[in-house]
């Protein structure tokens, strides 16, 4: 252990850090990127099963507290909750609880997903397509 403490020298160990600082500054730039870009777009939750369209819930705005059930194949359900501009599964019977254990997800690209029930809820942001200034009709 002595032999390679010798061969470290303090502008190692400053230039490590450097780089390790270095290597996050791109997420941190994305993130900012990505707030800036999600300000003024409704957040939607978009709920499939098996690939169908079950039900879309807008969350922007979403403050009371919302129940619902999915129901599949047999004894299958999942019971999604909303409630402060959050989705969650609160409860559903599959085995090992994964879209359980996902948690409360609200920020566009989060996704809960429960295998066993082919449940999948995704959040989006709907950008607007047109906006309409003095009778003009502008496209993004």
């Amino acid at each position: 252990m002595r032999k390679y403490s010798k061969m470290i020298k303090p502008f190692d160990i400053i230039m490590v850090v450097i780089l390790l600082v270095i290597s996050f500054v791109p997420m941190a730039v994305f993130a900012m990127n990505q707030s800036k870009e999600d300000e003024g777009n409704k957040v939607i939750a978009i709920i499939t099963q098996d690939g169908q369209i079950i039900r879309e819930v807008e969350l922007t705005g979403h403050m009371e507290n919302e129940q619902f059930m999915i129901k599949g194949k047999g004894k299958q359900y999942n019971l999604i909750e909303v409630e402060n501009e959050q989705i969650r599964i609160k409860e559903d019977n599959s085995p090992d609880q994964i879209g359980v254990k996902m948690g409360w997800k609200g920020i566009p690209g989060q996704t809960i997903i429960c295998l066993p029930h082919k449940v999948l809820i995704e959040i989006v942001a709907e950008k607007p397509d047109e906006i309409e200034e003095d009778g003009l009709i502008l496209s993004h």
